[in-house]
């Protein structure tokens, strides 16, 4: 079955990229002509995807509302808004994408991550098929940098996933490959990401529900995941030095 749905987290307040957020949805902030999330939407739309949930908090919601509209013009993507609305991280802003995504395969997209210069989705669609399991996508980092990511410890010979590390000391990464802001999930993903948040809200675990986690107990239970690596262009949007960086370059070329 393709795959014709993505989810893209976009409840966060955006406090550093403050004063800009206090007028408009940091997702919504201009890269060159662009709203950063056309990007995003352009990315989704050569992969014919047709449905995106947007995961946001009620304060954004107006933003993302008008967007929607918008968006069906320009790419022929269905915006669905769902709220987030108790912010509890990354795995349960995806969770509550759930009602509308249902039994499907889906993308996610981060939309801090801008990636042009190579379509990062189409390749992790195809990697998920490869092995009838999920994908993520995969950026070699320095290793100094590797405790502000999530680490892979991938097979040499077919990357396949053993295990993944949340930002693991230099002295114990198994790698200096790193989860970067996109995923293609089975929807077997729900049961994990449902037994992890009752376990979390059991014990009063104050952590975030990371992705990481539910994606080692997939592989705990015998479910395949595979990297794809990304050898295009990463913008960090999600801070104010990667944004201005990202606004200047894309005002000044092509996608």
């Amino acid at each position: 079955m393709a795959c014709t749905i993505a989810v893209i987290p976009a409840a966060g307040l955006g406090t550093r990229m403050r004063p800009l957020t206090y007028y408009v949805a940091k997702e919504l902030l201009p890269l060159g002509s662009l709203p950063a999330l056309d990007y995003i939407m352009q990315e989704l739309a050569e992969c014919e995807i047709t449905d995106a949930v947007l995961v946001s908090s009620e304060d954004k919601k107006p933003y993302f509302e008008f967007y929607a509209g918008e968006c069906l013009k320009r790419y022929g993507i269905t915006c669905h808004i769902t709220l987030q609305e108790n912010p509890m991280g990354l795995g349960h802003a995806v969770l509550c994408a759930k009602e509308v995504v249902g039994n499907n395969q889906f993308v996610v997209a981060l939309p801090d991550d801008i990636l042009v210069k190579e379509n990062a989705t189409k390749k992790l669609i195809a990697a998920a098929d490869s092995v009838c399991g999920s994908a993520i996508l995969g950026l070699r980092v320095d290793r100094e940098d590797v405790e502000k990511y999530g680490i892979i410890k991938a097979q040499k010979d077919s990357l396949l996933v053993d295990s993944f590390i949340e930002k693991p000391k230099k002295s114990e990464a198994p790698s200096n490959l790193a989860i970067v802001g996109r995923y293609c999930f089975s929807p077997l993903l729900w049961a994990e990401l449902e037994a992890h948040l009752a376990k979390k809200l059991a014990t009063n675990d104050p952590k975030e529900l990371d992705l990481t986690v539910p994606m080692n107990s997939l592989i705990a239970s015998g479910q395949k995941i595979i990297v794809s690596e990304f050898n295009g262009i990463r913008h960090d949007t999600g801070k104010m030095d990667g944004y201005l960086k990202a606004f200047c370059e894309l005002a000044n070329s092509k996608r």
